[in-house]
């Protein structure tokens, strides 16, 4: 019966042992300061070094996977076929050649394949023009600007974007 008393009473000093405060009485995440005849808790900021301190994110080292799109069309038919988020120029021309084909394209032709950005494709009266941009704004803006400068009634028939895909390593 002792020696069972004796290792009840050992498990309960361990136990309460694991959840004293640490350093200087103070709980996790909080260091003792003290002056003349004083001491409180004080939490610890992220710059403090810490390894108690507040957990900052881990930075996780990543890469890209391109993402190409491309735009096809057909000008005799009026037939336009795209792609998006390909991972090769060579995927996305021919998902875009037979988007065209499916649509009633006979003579579909490649107008731009862009790698990890934004496209547009403007038509004005007699004139159509690609651009491809950062970002979908700029891309449409560029495509306008151009047919601004050469026709008339401009006006977006299609954007979008194909983005890089960021994979940890």
């Amino acid at each position: 019966m002792t020696r069972i008393l004796v290792r009840l009473l050992t498990l309960l000093v361990i136990a309460f042992s694991a959840t004293t405060h640490a350093e200087g009485g103070c709980p996790p995440g909080q260091y003792p300061q003290h002056g003349q005849g004083w001491q409180t808790c004080v939490p610890m900021s992220a710059s403090s070094g810490s390894p108690q301190g507040t957990p900052q994110p881990v930075h996780v080292p990543s890469k890209s996977l391109d993402q190409w799109q491309a735009i096809a069309t057909d000008t005799v038919v009026g037939v336009i076929g795209t792609s998006a988020d390909k991972t090769t120029w060579n995927e996305a021309e021919r998902e875009a050649i037979s988007n065209c084909q499916e649509k009633g394209g006979t003579a579909c032709n490649i107008d731009i394949s862009y790698a990890n950005g934004c496209v547009a494709m403007v038509f004005g009266n007699s004139m159509k023009n690609s651009k491809g941009g950062s970002n979908q704004a700029q891309a449409e803006q560029r495509a306008m600007e151009q047919c601004k400068k050469d026709d008339t009634n401009c006006r977006v028939i299609y954007s979008a974007c194909s983005l890089p895909i960021e994979v940890p390593q």
